[in-house]
């Protein structure tokens, strides 16, 4: 590989060290782990576990390293692994769902990929899709818990409401139902839910809950429904514009609506 800053970073190798260094290493190294890295169930962090978490922790610097300085294939590549690791430890070993999270906030990661979403930034319309699907597993709470861990919030502070926001009105639709599943996850943070109602999001969410495609549609619904919790402006832009009709009209689909976490090549 080039150093992380040549411009240049081949992007095959890029995947196959990702592939190898971030599902590999994890899968030997885990089997029942925890949020503290005990990934043996002992109770005990042991020397193994260490090196495993370090491994981790190189990995993810790595990857960032590609986002921030990488061609835009190696971009792509990166942003496709780090959504993929958020999604199947949400779901699946190798580490914890907190373990890795914690681990992708300290390597800078959720900064890297919200920077990925700027109109300005050097990123294909793919790097923007797998950067808005590695925010919204990220910010996805620790299914084995009913504690906020935090993770939204951290997505939010690091600006990537603002990008949610306009790509719902992206004229791409891989754009549209990413961002549309990113804001339905951040929605369930009450304050994600501030930030997308002082950016008007509930307007591109009417928007595409009326004209965009039945996943986009089905996504904006549940980011919308969030959003009117407890939050009559939210409620009343809602209804201004036919919220209240998308509502009854969109027809339900489980299976394409939450079956995301359990299917992550679908939109990877």
């Amino acid at each position: 590989l080039s150093r992380p800053g040549d411009a240049g970073l081949d992007a095959m190798p890029c995947r196959v060290i990702l592939l190898i260094v971030l599902l590999g290493l994890g899968a030997a190294a885990a089997q029942e782990p925890t949020a503290d890295g005990d990934t043996n169930g002992d109770g005990v962090v042991d020397a193994a576990e260490e090196r495993a978490q370090q491994q981790l922790h190189d990995s993810l610097v790595q990857a960032a390293a590609l986002m921030e300085h990488g061609s835009a294939t190696a971009k792509e590549a990166a942003t496709e692994e780090i959504a993929r690791m958020a999604i199947i430890t949400t779901i699946d070993q190798p580490f914890h769902p907190v373990t890795y999270r914690n681990a992708a906030i300290k390597a800078g990661i959720v900064e890297l990929l919200v920077a990925l979403l700027s109109p300005t930034a050097d990123a294909t319309a793919a790097a923007q899709r797998n950067a808005l699907a590695a925010l919204e597993a990220i910010a996805t709470d620790d299914p084995t818990t009913d504690l906020d861990n935090d993770h939204a919030r951290y997505v939010c502070d690091a600006g990537a409401v603002q990008h949610v926001v306009r790509l719902l009105s992206s004229p791409q639709e891989q754009l549209q139902v990413q961002s549309a599943a990113c804001a339905a996850i951040l929605a369930e943070s009450v304050p994600c839910q501030t930030a997308l109602s002082a950016a008007k999001a509930e307007v591109p969410l009417v928007q595409l809950g009326t004209f965009g495609n039945d996943v986009a549609k089905l996504h904006a619904l549940a980011a919308l429904e969030q959003m009117a919790l407890n939050n009559p402006l939210a409620r009343e832009r809602i209804a201004k514009g036919g919220g209240l009709e998308i509502d009854r009209d969109t027809p339900r689909y489980p299976e394409i609506t939450r079956d995301y976490p359990r299917s992550p090549e679908s939109r990877l």
